[in-house]
C-alpha cells in the first residue's frame, strides 16, 4: 500500500505534485509558451506557477490576430435583450474559437482602430478618447477630439476639429480610423498617430492637452497615413507625401508609376521601414518597400509573411510565419461581411477566408463566428493583435 504521507522528494515521479516544481524551472517552462492565451492558462494552474511567472512577460513572438466583432453603441437602447453588457466577441484564429471578454470600458464607445495590442476607443461626437489594452485592462487617456487642435509646426490653435460627423451614433458612422505608434507606448516620447477618414491626420503624445493636425493636400482623397522614424507618410491614390515632424514645410512628393496609380493600397504593419500592400485589379497582391535613396517602391518577397487584410476602410497588418511552426507564409487572411443566409432576416454575417498565394486557393476558415449584426451597412470587424505590453 502506498504511503500518502511520504515527503514530496521521496515520492515516485508519477505521483509528484507539479505545484512543487522549483520556481526557476516553472519560469523556464513559461518562457517556452508562445501563445498568450496558453500563458494565461499556464499561470492559472496554481498560485506557485502564477508567482513564478511574470504577469505580462515580454518574451512572446507577434501573436496571431483575433478578429474583434463590433458592437454598435446605442445609448438610448431600451430593449433589454439589445442593451450593451460590455461583453465583446473576439475570434481567436490560433485556437479556432470565440473568446468573450468583459470590457465595460467599451460600453457606449466606438472601437475605431487597433495597434500593438491597444484599442482606440472614442465616445459619440469624440468627447472622450482613450487607449485600452483588452488583456490587461490598462487604460491611457488621450485628448478629446472636441478640444482645439494645433497645426504641425505652428504653436497657435487651428480652427476647431469638428468630430461630430465622424463619430455619430446613427447607422453608418463608425469613425473609420487607423492608428500607429512611433515606439513602445510606455516610452514618454511615443508619437500616437491617428488617421480619420477621409482626410484627417492627427497626432499627440501621452499627456498632451490637445491633438496636432498634419495637413494633407487639398482636393485629394487620402487613403492611409502612418508615422515612422520622425516622418509622416500620407498615401493618396496617385502619390505619397513624406513630411518631417520637425520640418513640416519640407514636404516630399513621391508620384507612383502608372501601374500603381489608383490601385487599392494600404500601409503594412509588422516590419521595419515603410511597406505598402497593393491589391491589383487582376487579383494579384504585391508588397512594396519604400526606399528614400533613391525614391522608389521596390517589390519585396512575402514567402515568410502572413498578411491580415481588413475591408477597404480598415488597416492591414503582417506577421512573420517563422514565429509559428505550423503556419506557412505567402498567405492572406481576409475578413468579409455579406448576406450568407437569406432565411435569417437577411442580416449580415462575418466570414474569415485564407488565400494561399502560392497554391492560388481560397480556404473558408469560419462563417458567422458571432451573433448577427443589427445594422446595415454593417460595421467592419477589426483585426486585433493581443499583447501584454
Amino acid at each position: 500500500m502506498e504511503d500518502n504521507n511520504m515527503p514530496e522528494e521521496d515520492l515516485p515521479f508519477q505521483f509528484r505534485d507539479w505545484a512543487y516544481l522549483p520556481p526557476v524551472v516553472v519560469e523556464l517552462i513559461s518562457k517556452k509558451v508562445k501563445s498568450i492565451t496558453d500563458y494565461v492558462q499556464f499561470r492559472a494552474v496554481c498560485s506557485t506557477w502564477r508567482s513564478a511567472s511574470l504577469p505580462n512577460s515580454s518574451h512572446f513572438p507577434p501573436q496571431l490576430p483575433w478578429l474583434m466583432l463590433p458592437f454598435e453603441p446605442r445609448p438610448n437602447q431600451t430593449d433589454p435583450d439589445e442593451k450593451d453588457n460590455g461583453i465583446r466577441l473576439l475570434y481567436d484564429l490560433w485556437e479556432g474559437k470565440m473568446r468573450r471578454l468583459y470590457l465595460p470600458e467599451t460600453i457606449d464607445m466606438m472601437c475605431c482602430a487597433s495597434y500593438h495590442g491597444w484599442l482606440l476607443l472614442v465616445s459619440v461626437k469624440g468627447r472622450e478618447v482613450f487607449l485600452l489594452n483588452p488583456l490587461t485592462r490598462d487604460r491611457i487617456q488621450l485628448p478629446p477630439f472636441t478640444s482645439p487642435v494645433k497645426l504641425l509646426g505652428n504653436d497657435s490653435d487651428s480652427p476647431k476639429f469638428d468630430a461630430t460627423t465622424y463619430f455619430e451614433s446613427h447607422h453608418g458612422c463608425f469613425g473609420k480610423s487607423t492608428m500607429t505608434f512611433s515606439v513602445d507606448i510606455t516610452d514618454p516620447n511615443c508619437m500616437i498617430t491617428v488617421f480619420i477618414r477621409p482626410y484627417r491626420v492627427i497626432c499627440c503624445r501621452v499627456g498632451d492637452s490637445c491633438w496636432t493636425r498634419v495637413l494633407s493636400r487639398r482636393n485629394r482623397y487620402l487613403i492611409d497615413a502612418t508615422y515612422y522614424n520622425g516622418q509622416f507618410y500620407l498615401l493618396y491614390g496617385e502619390a505619397m507625401d513624406i513630411i518631417k515632424s520637425n520640418k513640416p514645410e519640407e514636404r516630399i512628393v513621391f508620384n507612383f508609376e502608372p501601374e500603381l496609380k489608383y490601385v487599392r493600397m494600404h500601409f503594412l504593419d509588422g516590419k521595419s521601414g515603410i511597406y505598402v500592400v497593393a491589391f491589383h485589379p487582376d487579383g494579384n497582391v504585391e508588397v512594396y518597400q519604400f526606399q528614400e535613396q533613391p525614391l522608389k517602391l521596390k517589390v519585396t518577397g512575402t514567402s515568410d509573411t502572413i498578411i491580415f487584410s481588413g475591408c477597404i476602410i480598415r488597416p492591414h497588418l503582417a506577421i512573420c510565419s517563422d514565429d509559428w511552426d505550423s503556419l506557412d507564409g505567402d498567405c492572406i487572411y481576409m475578413e468579409n461581411n455579406g448576406l450568407f443566409n437569406v432565411e435569417e432576416s437577411r442580416r449580415p454575417h462575418y466570414s474569415i477566408f485564407a488565400f494561399d498565394r502560392d497554391a492560388n486557393e481560397i480556404e473558408h476558415i469560419v462563417r458567422n463566428p458571432g451573433k448577427k449584426q443589427l445594422c446595415w451597412p454593417p460595421e467592419p470587424a477589426l483585426w486585433f493583435q493581443p499583447s501584454f505590453m
